[in-house]
């Protein structure tokens, strides 16, 4: 009985949350928080601001950043060749 009174809402698209003009907000629609918070978190992590704000947290020295970019650098080519070879 429960079940036939609940409201159906056709299911949010993207489109729909999205602010114009602001490239981190998102649009709440039918109060259906879930996937406007699933947008959110993804539009913060893809553009790298918590990535950026860690890595403020502590100084690091220009020399120690070139040294992990040689290393991942390195890393990204091992995995090139290997995936190259199969």
């Amino acid at each position: 009985m429960q079940e036939q009174n609940k409201k159906r809402y056709k299911k949010v698209r993207r489109e729909d949350m999205e602010v114009p003009g602001a490239p981190l907000a998102v649009k709440v629609v039918n109060n259906q928080i879930e996937p406007a918070l699933r947008l959110w978190k993804r539009k913060v992590k893809d553009s790298g601001h918590l990535d950026e704000l860690k890595e403020r947290q502590q100084y690091t020295k220009p020399t120690t950043k070139r040294r992990r970019q040689k290393q991942l650098a390195v890393r990204a080519e091992w995995v090139r060749r290997q995936r190259e070879n199969y």
